[in-house]
């Protein structure tokens, strides 16, 4: 008993007319079969499962049916059902992966010098073309360059810079787009209606979105599901066979963070591991639907290609407008954060609840704590009452630009000479007239703080400078702020630890880079000194030893590392002697 055809592979597009989508493809050729145009090549780029076999296929039909050449195919004539069943001996399709050698490259080549066999042309489909090796494409290129009368390559990529530019070149290149969830599900329904599936509109838009764009993967998974549940198909068996995650618990992963509820984070979280399914995939269809309310957030609207269902779309509008943008792009970084940890080997529940909890309670970051904390005293700022403005430079450069009393001259100097007199001239026009300077940009105001404020921020401030300045970073990691003394900040490090403190306060870059994280995070100017006293045990620094050390000192007191000469090797004799006990001649 022979294995009936899968569902892609019985409703496949048979002509111009069937296919959804790939409008410019479909005109283009439409008109060369009708013109007598077609080319002897042509290059389909695209990702897998969206038409390049297929509307090769098609191409194939319109040119040895037997009616035409037609860009309406009849479909039922003795070339048409061939070419549908894989079986005509004039559409060969050629496998790039698998057949990828020069000896195959001959083996075809030898073939393409033969008529076509029944029909008008021979179309040559190579899928998966980017496999051919460059010595495969050399081979190829003569006659893919100049093939015999009524031969047509049709190349199928997914990598189009894999291949030769010399093979593009030669080629008319066509790209497949993607399909949207709007056109996967209206394949979906002319496909169930036909093999008389019973499936609702959100089952159906469900397997369109997981799709991700190709025609093959959503018909696979209709088929799938027939295959599991019968003829009627219900959410329920779609979320069962996928595997992805329901909307509820997404949408309720949403409030959770947006709300800033981190147990309600969690217990999402478990909902979506109680249900069994692979959590990996559950932080991609996470991400999907975070991605989502973003692009709703910025639009003010559900884009078409984001369009489902009436409800889930009036509902996904709805939460795009309660959620803060902050909270949706914080998930996303920390989502993509925590799927890269799962690639890497890290457990999965762990880290989408890590993801969950930290979008949910920002303050847990240091970073982000920092921030939050600069934000506020800007805010206070703003509230309080204006500061007398500092003195304008401007005002400065009017004062002095207005012409100075000359007291009265009795005698009265003998004329210059004409040059002389040229150059006074001009330097009084230049006084006469104000020069315009631009308003120097007034300096941070200085930052009234606490200790614990300093504290908090603290390793935002180290996390900040650790790229430009590690080893400074490296020193400060030794010491702690202490307290704030008559507006100085006192940072201090252990008794016997001169050599940290001195590489810090002696270095002047190092304590601008110091002071100018500290204002960015503050919102003003801080007076740091730095002290040593008893703080006591101060936290573990990695220890650097072999080349590591030696490239840390060379770097940071620009040091050149001074080899020793090399020794001149030992006699032959001396080696023996020494091999054998000799002590050899003594010495005198």
């Amino acid at each position: 008993m022979s294995a009936a055809p899968s569902l892609y592979r019985r409703h496949r597009p048979r002509n111009f007319a069937d296919v959804v989508g790939q409008e410019h493809v479909v005109r283009t050729l439409t008109n060369a079969v009708t013109q007598g145009s077609v080319h002897h090549a042509y290059l389909f780029v695209g990702s897998r499962g969206t038409g390049k076999t297929s509307m090769a296929k098609i191409l194939a039909a319109c040119l040895n049916c037997e009616q035409g050449p037609t860009a309406e195919p009849c479909g039922v004539c003795d070339s048409c059902l061939s070419i549908q069943q894989a079986g005509s001996m004039d559409v060969i399709e050629m496998d790039g992966a698998s057949h990828n050698s020069v000896d195959d490259i001959r083996e075809l080549r030898d073939s393409v010098a033969y008529a076509p066999v029944s029909g008008r042309s021979k179309v040559y489909i190579i899928d998966e073309a980017q496999m051919l090796t460059p010595q495969a494409w050399n081979a190829f290129l003569k006659t893919l360059e100049e093939p015999p009368p009524n031969t047509i390559f049709v190349l199928a990529t997914t990598e189009p810079q894999k291949i030769l530019d010399t093979v593009v070149d030669r080629c008319h290149r066509f790209d497949f787009g993607r399909p949207s969830v709007e056109q996967l599900t209206v394949v979906l329904q002319r496909v169930a209606g036909e093999e008389q599936i019973e499936i609702s509109a959100d089952a159906l838009a469900l397997i369109a979105r997981h799709a991700t764009g190709s025609f093959r993967d959503a018909l696979g998974t209709l088929e799938q599901l027939v295959t599991y549940t019968g003829s009627s198909i219900a959410v329920e068996d779609v979320l069962a066979v996928l595997g992805v995650a329901d909307d509820d618990l997404l949408f309720g992963a949403l409030d959770a963070v947006s709300a800033h509820d981190a147990r309600a984070a969690l217990e999402i979280a478990a909902r979506l591991a109680q249900t069994g399914r692979d959590l990996q995939i559950a932080a991609r269809d996470l991400e999907v639907h975070t991605r989502e309310l973003l692009v709703v957030r910025t639009l003010g609207a559900v884009p078409a290609e984001l369009r489902v269902t009436p409800d889930r779309d009036a509902r996904l509008a709805e939460q795009a407008e309660r959620v803060e943008e902050a909270d949706v792009v914080r998930l996303l970084d920390l989502l993509g954060i925590s799927m890269r940890a799962i690639r890497d080997g890290a457990d999965p529940r762990t880290q989408l609840e890590l993801a969950l909890v930290k979008a949910a309670t920002p303050e847990v970051d240091a970073s982000t704590k920092a921030l939050l904390a600069r934000i506020g005293r800007l805010e206070q700022a703003l509230g309080g009452a204006p500061q007398a403005a500092p003195a304008s430079p401007a005002a400065a450069v009017v004062v002095a630009a207005e012409p100075p009393t000359v007291p009265e001259v009795v005698e009265t100097p003998p004329d210059p000479p004409a040059p002389v007199a040229q150059v006074a001239a001009a330097a009084a026009e230049v006084v006469a007239e104000p020069v315009a300077e631009p308003v120097a940009e007034p300096a941070a105001p200085i930052a009234d703080v606490t200790i614990e404020q300093i504290t908090e921020i603290w390793p935002a401030v180290l996390e900040t400078i650790n790229p430009e300045q590690p080893m400074v970073c490296a020193a400060l990691h030794r010491a702690q702020p202490v307290e704030v003394r008559g507006g100085v900040l006192i940072v201090a490090f252990a008794e016997d630890d001169s050599f940290n403190r001195r590489m810090v306060a002696d270095n002047g870059e190092a304590r601008e880079a110091v002071a100018g994280a500290l204002e960015a995070l503050v919102g003003g100017r801080v007076r740091i000194e730095y002290e040593l006293r008893d703080i006591g045990p101060t936290p573990e620094v990695q220890e650097l030893g072999g080349d590591e050390l030696v490239d840390r000192l060379r770097e940071t007191f620009d040091a050149e590392e001074i080899l020793p000469e090399p020794t001149e090797p030992l006699a032959a004799e001396e080696v023996a002697g020494e091999d054998d006990g000799d002590p050899g001649p003594e010495a005198p």
